[in-house]
């Protein structure tokens, strides 16, 4: 039984693509290959997620972002 709302649209998108003809081998093929897809989706969305991470606290490689600085330092540019 499905109950992830990504395999109800994949099996729609299955329907859609292999029509009323019941093809074991078509629904077999894209049911791995939208899974896959799905996957590398949410690979691609943490390494975003994590690059961001690194940005904003200043963990990258060749980022520096001192958090004193505009704390009482008297400097009026954007921190």
């Amino acid at each position: 039984m499905l109950t992830r709302v990504t395999d109800t649209i994949i099996e729609e998108l299955i329907f859609s693509t292999c029509g009323e003809r019941e093809d074991p081998r078509c629904k077999h093929l894209m049911t791995h290959a939208l899974h896959s897809l799905v996957r590398v989706a949410q690979a691609e969305q943490r390494a975003q997620m994590r690059q961001d991470v690194a940005r904003a606290t200043g963990s990258g490689p060749g980022e520096e972002v001192s958090l004193s600085t505009g704390c009482d330092s008297g400097t009026t540019r954007r921190t």
